[in-house]
């Protein structure tokens, strides 16, 4: 078997025929061949084939410990990682062809249409935006997690900053500004980010009663940091679980992504997290991160 040759022309099969070279590599590779292996685990651009690779050489290593793991197994974690990577290649090429395009429209149409910021088409093309945005953090929680200690307060009060002049409501941060924690800051981000849009757009929606502020507030455990957002909005018309199943939403101009984004995110990072209403209305989203360590 030649490996270099294996190796390269992995990135040319379908998924099935990836798994299928790759059990194939994991039953028959000598000794020698692990040295190969390694090098290419530690080359390849592609996360999954890494996480592949490193897992032969470890359930080698491991056999005269315990039995190696079933193909049934790996398939699973195989076809997982397979379908992220996919997944976050075909978003990037997707951004990458429309970016300029909507870079060049934005400086074209600022020049060509007369009060462009009072006009529809400002609103528009900030819609467009805002799905473009959309696509790039799915992209980000497709990918493989990167852990670095994060200062949590400043990461959610530049997301603060950008969304407070779009809400009818004060918004409220309840965390100590000296927390730090292990955690990949993009993730981070983007839960707070969706969330915060959730409830932002929740709140501004008019209702007989005057609204509370939004109020986030969250520490940490022996073994996890919590965030909990709370809006005095709408509140849930079906249960998350109907509403992440579902891509439903009852905010207008919204397309049901932000939940699914939020539970990618959530579970890259293997935490958990609910969204229920509040009392006496509103909505309630808690997430909760358990310690890593390095």
């Amino acid at each position: 078997m030649n490996l270099h040759i294996l190796l390269n022309g992995l990135k040319n099969l379908s998924p099935e025929k990836q798994i299928a070279k790759l059990k194939e590599l994991k039953g028959s590779a000598t000794a020698e061949e692990f040295f190969i292996i390694q090098q290419a685990a530690e080359d390849t651009g592609q996360p999954w084939v890494r996480s592949a690779l490193l897992d032969i050489i470890n359930s080698r290593k491991k056999e005269t410990i315990v039995s190696e793991p079933s193909f049934e197994q790996i398939d699973a974690f195989d076809i997982v990682a397979i379908k992220s990577e996919a997944i976050s290649d075909s978003i990037g090429q997707v951004l990458h062809e429309l970016e300029p395009i909507i870079g060049s429209l934005n400086l074209l149409i600022k020049k060509e249409i007369p009060n462009y910021s009072e006009s529809s088409t400002k609103y528009e093309l900030e819609k467009l935006n805002d799905i473009m945005e959309t696509f790039e953090d799915w992209r980000k929680v497709e990918q493989t997690p990167k852990y670095k200690e994060c200062e949590v307060h400043r990461i959610i009060q530049k997301e603060l900053d950008i969304i407070k002049p779009k809400s009818s409501v004060d918004i409220i941060l309840d965390l100590s500004q000296d927390l730090v924690y292990l955690l990949d800051p993009s993730l981070l981000r983007i839960i707070v980010s969706n969330a915060l849009r959730n409830s932002v757009e929740s709140s501004n929606q008019p209702t007989v009663r005057v609204k509370n502020p939004i109020v986030i507030k969250g520490s940490v455990t022996d073994n996890s940091i919590w965030i909990c957002i709370i809006d005095d909005g709408l509140g849930l018309q079906n249960t998350s679980e109907i509403l992440l199943k579902s891509r439903h939403t009852t905010k207008p101009g919204n397309k049901g992504l932000g939940l699914a984004i939020i539970d990618k995110a959530v579970m890259a990072m293997n935490g958990e997290w609910k969204l229920s209403n509040s009392k006496p209305s509103g909505a309630e989203l808690y997430f909760e991160i358990p310690k890593k360590e390095l």
